[in-house]
């Protein structure tokens, strides 16, 4: 029988549809009327009351060898004597393959443990329902569509090796994370079953993105010149969100920057909740930007605030993507639930953020080149950011020594947003029959990802086309480099240092 490597979702909510198309699965929302076993690889439940004929198909497809992650803190097929609690942060104890990979998750939120698994204390469990012969019951004991929103920030520290921490404000849920995690079920419960996960890839090319991002914050002619001659010392492509007012006079000299974009951050560099202000601000520097001959395709706020004002003005702009931390960060690009907004995350941690702490050059470097190689390690896009204004341009250049050496896909913002927006079209289909994989798509230039064991992966052309089943071994994940609890634990130590930054933040935060 050819089985459909297809994920069924029963009324997934907006935050749960986000993460799935950021990790590129095939999956649709359950018809009832079709044959659950046939269609589905793993079906995944949330928060849904189903009626006696749904939960009798849903026991049935377990019955016949099919597999369920059930998120929820209140699971009805996951049977476990579970605790439930309110946490800032769940901590990642587990030594399994993969799973150790997944950083410390923030949630802000409650959730549920299940006392017979010390995966992410409890966070996940797994277990087999009668008559199968492995586990193929998952539980994540969240609400999803619970968690905080994208409009949800607060200041978070960021592990240091130096052990000086810089903090910024950002989204309280560690989306990466999350997103990683639920993979990581996905994958668990096909694996078991002898079947392959399959995902869309996350570059246009093998090879993993780097982005690099100016904010030219009050930055004076002179110090944009020195970013774009360090820039095209290395080659590298970077996207200038331009704060308007500030070089006026100079636009057309901007226009000179080979192979850079010039996007827009606003006309005055000041924050609003106001919508009215907010309109005022993209309006006048697109106006002044256009009489120019530059027409942006992006736009990333002010210090870096996403708010409800600001998401209701960009649906009335055709910019091709936003940026904004507090939305999300270090993570791959999403679209903001309930919008259809394209967010491409960052690393939000930049030398100012440093220069508060104390840093030293060398320091200021090994923090980036930590970042840069557990990215790297990790297989997932890289994204830093700098100001012209700040100290410390000078240690970007060993970044992109390292970029040019492993010759990282570097794009512009743009560039990875219209790459995005066609992997969100692609429509993929995937089955397996024996011991064979057919996949149709209508897309035959990106990537799949495709893996049968958690520590390593092929990419093949997305072209129609049958694979053998074998060991898919070409790329090979590194052994993680994360923080320890300990070191997790010492970063949210002395939380009213934070409140005293947040305070001396919003004193000195220009309103529009």
């Amino acid at each position: 029988m050819k089985q459909r490597l297809c994920t069924g979702l029963i009324s997934p909510s907006d935050y749960l549809i986000s993460l799935l198309d950021s990790i590129g699965i095939w999956y649709e929302e359950i018809d009832f009327k079709k044959d659950l076993s046939k269609n589905y690889s793993v079906i995944i439940l949330e928060k849904v009351n189903l009626n006696s004929s749904q939960q009798t198909k849903v026991n049935d497809f377990l019955r016949n060898n099919g597999s369920l992650l059930e998120i929820s803190t209140k699971p009805y097929f996951y049977s476990d004597e579970l605790t439930k609690s309110y946490s800032k942060t769940i901590f990642n104890n587990n030594s399994e393959s993969g799973f150790n990979r997944v950083a410390p998750i923030d949630i802000y939120s409650h959730w549920a443990s299940a006392k017979s698994s010390s995966t992410l204390s409890g966070l996940v469990g797994f277990q087999k329902t009668e008559n199968s012969n492995y586990q193929n019951v998952c539980f994540l004991g969240l609400d999803i569509n619970s968690l905080p929103k994208a409009t949800s920030y607060t200041r978070k520290r960021f592990y240091s090796p130096s052990g000086l921490f810089p903090d910024e404000i950002v989204n309280k849920v560690s989306r990466d994370s999350l997103s990683d995690l639920i993979e990581l079920c996905i994958k668990k419960l096909l694996y078991a079953r002898n079947l392959p996960f399959i995902k869309k890839w996350t570059s246009p090319k093998p090879e993993p993105v780097f982005g690099f991002r100016v904010d030219s914050d009050f930055g004076s002619k002179k110090s944009l010149d020195s970013i774009y001659n360090l820039l095209s010392d290395f080659g590298i492509k970077a996207t200038w969100f331009l704060h308007v007012q500030a070089h006026e006079n100079y636009l057309e000299h901007l226009k000179t920057f080979g192979e850079q974009e010039l996007a827009l951050h606003g006309y005055n560099h000041g924050y609003s909740g106001s919508i009215a202000k907010i309109q005022e601000n993209i309006r006048t520097g697109l106006s002044v930007l256009e009489s120019s001959g530059i027409h942006p395709s992006g736009f990333c706020a002010p210090y870096g605030i996403w708010n409800f004002g600001l998401q209701e003005v960009l649906s009335e702009f055709n910019f091709n993507y936003t940026s904004e931390f507090t939305s999300g960060y270090d993570s791959v690009p999403f679209v903001v639930p309930k919008s259809t907004n394209l967010q491409i995350p960052i690393h939000p941690i930049c030398t100012g953020s440093m220069n508060r702490k104390g840093y030293s050059s060398d320091q200021m470097k090994e923090y980036f080149l930590s970042v840069y190689e557990r990215k790297k390690s990790f297989y997932k896009p890289i994204f830093f950011y700098h100001h012209p204004m700040q100290k410390g341009l000078d240690i970007f250049g060993d970044i992109f020594k390292k970029v040019q050496a492993d010759g990282l896909t570097n794009l512009t913002f743009n560039e990875y947003a219209s790459f995005w927006k066609k992997r969100q079209d692609q429509q993929i289909s995937i089955y397996s029959e024996g011991q064979k994989i057919f996949i149709e798509s209508n897309d035959l230039e990106l990537y799949l990802y495709i893996s049968n064991t958690n520590n390593e992966f092929d990419l093949v052309s997305s072209k129609t086309q049958v694979l053998e089943k074998s060991v898919y071994s070409t790329f090979k994940y590194d052994t993680p480099s994360l923080p320890s609890n300990s070191e997790i634990e010492q970063i949210h130590q002395n939380r009213f240092q934070l409140y005293k930054t947040n305070i001396l933040d919003w004193r000195n935060r220009q309103r529009l």
